[in-house]
């Protein structure tokens, strides 16, 4: 097999019924186009997670689980970025209106915890003005040393 260069991008764009899992298998894509360009496992599991997060809230909370509606995707996957959007065709939202997860009066409540996670999983994290389109970049993380393990 040869080695991959720095300018090799996969890139993809699907659409999919507002069905939770249909999604799936093109995050499963997405994770072995990283392992294939060599990303950490730590990189991988932060866009698993994020993606899965992110498919969640736009057949739940941007579709309402509506079959008839879709969700889009688009995709780039390089050795050195990986670049999400996912667009809904709900009303949207505002970031600003969903409960901070961490404040003690929300402790229980289960919503606001997937963008929490989105933010703290991605590199970067907009939203289109309307609300209904997420784009969601990863950079490499930095290269973990053995002394910052032992601290």
């Amino acid at each position: 097999m040869s080695e991959l260069s720095a300018c090799d991008v996969w890139s993809v764009e699907a659409s999919y019924p507002s069905v939770l899992g249909q999604g799936r298998p093109l995050i499963d894509q997405i994770v072995a186009e990283m392992e294939k360009r060599a990303w950490s496992g730590r990189d991988v599991f932060a866009v698993n997670l994020a993606l899965e997060e992110a498919f969640t809230n736009a057949i739940e909370h941007g579709n309402n689980c509506d079959p008839r509606k879709e969700f889009h995707v688009k995709c780039e996957v390089s050795p050195k970025r990986v670049s999400v959007v996912i667009r809904d065709e709900g009303e949207g939202f505002k970031r600003e209106s969903v409960p901070n997860p961490l404040e003690e009066e929300n402790l229980e409540i289960p919503s606001g915890r997937g963008v929490l996670l989105i933010f703290g999983f991605m590199t970067s994290v907009t939203y289109n003005d309307k609300g209904n389109e997420i784009t969601m970049i990863k950079e490499p993380s930095p290269e973990e040393s053995p002394a910052q393990d032992e601290a």
